[in-house]
């Protein structure tokens, strides 16, 4: 399967944390899924790490940081985006994860964004072939605790 991460999934994913997300990138990366990401989705994840309210909780430096999104690069299938781009959310910002899917033959997108659940979207990824999956479903689907 063909997996887009958005930066919420990837942020719990990164190597000091044991969540859900970490899981999820580790079984993609283990069971020869294909990680899709797009370096726009890579940026939006370090930049989020690098929060105030985050280091206190997960302090990376910046060496640990640019490790990070140098393995996410190393290990993902890089999609280059092209602007400008359009579809059926609400949130702009969710573009970058939308388009890296589309554009990268995604199977499925991994995200807790509520944003993603809106029925005009939901069509429109369905149009695309694009399942969407929240972490516990995604574990469920990887792990084979449930059939989508």
């Amino acid at each position: 399967m063909r997996i887009v991460l958005d930066s919420a999934v990837l942020v719990r994913a990164h190597p000091h944390n044991f969540s859900a997300g970490r899981r999820i990138l580790d079984s993609i990366l283990e069971n020869h899924h294909t990680l899709v990401l797009s370096s726009e989705i890579v940026s939006e994840t370090i930049r989020v790490l690098r929060y105030p309210r985050l280091q206190k909780l997960y302090p990376m430096n910046d060496s640990l940081l640019y490790e990070y999104a140098e393995f996410l690069k190393s290990k993902a299938e890089l999609v280059l985006l092209t602007h400008p781009y359009t579809a059926a959310l609400r949130d702009s910002n969710d573009l970058n994860v939308i388009q890296t899917a589309e554009q990268g033959l995604a199977d499925a997108i991994c995200t807790n964004d509520k944003d993603f659940r809106d029925s005009t979207f939901l069509c429109y990824c369905e149009s695309k072939r694009i399942r969407i999956f929240n972490e516990k479903e995604m574990l469920g689907c990887l792990f084979g605790e449930t059939r989508h």
